[in-house]
């Protein structure tokens, strides 16, 4: 069994998705930390090519990754993945592979935008990114609703990790 992650950057999904797979015995693998260690860091490597070419570099070693690995693992995704602006054919296509490949789990903060805008924000801001307020709470409230649409479970929550991890744990046995 495959499972995915899925969300906008900082509402845990690497952080909670190591705990579920040491509950699960599970392997994690972490699409970000995948394209870091294999190709370049992402900051850089999108100040240098762009944004467009960042996300089918992603793609080509997601799909090379899923090729590869056979076994059970829990397997968070880059925060736009499956949201690309300006890139339906390509979102459409991860979307497929991810419902035919395994199970999806979204992570939100909130079900509510304002709550959940201002968590993950404040929480992007603390990363060491660089990033702009501003802009980090446009690009959020944008891709909300895009986000709302996925995941074959949901998990609504800024608790812990540990408690995160176990409810999706939780929500997750009746599909294994």
């Amino acid at each position: 069994m495959k499972i995915f992650i899925i969300g906008p950057g900082g509402v845990g999904k690497s952080t909670c998705g190591k705990i579920l797979a040491t509950l699960l015995d599970y392997n994690f693998i972490d699409l970000d930390t995948e394209f870091c260690d294999r190709i370049e860091n992402i900051g850089v490597y999108i100040n240098k090519y762009g944004y467009e070419k960042y996300c089918y570099a992603n793609s080509k070693l997601f799909y090379e990754i899923i090729r590869c690995h056979s076994e059970n693992f829990v397997f968070p995704l880059s925060s736009g993945f499956l949201v690309h602006e300006g890139m339906a054919e390509l979102t459409a296509k991860h979307q497929q592979t991810i419902q035919k490949k395994g199970i999806s789990i979204l992570l939100l903060p909130s079900a509510d935008i304002t709550e959940s805008t201002q968590i993950v924000v404040a929480r992007q801001l603390t990363r060491g990114f660089g990033l702009n307020a501003d802009k980090e709470k446009l690009k959020f409230q944008q891709r909300y609703k895009r986000y709302n649409n996925l995941g074959n479970i949901k998990i609504y929550s800024h608790q812990n990790p540990i408690d995160i991890a176990n409810q999706m744990k939780k929500r997750i046995l009746p599909f294994i």
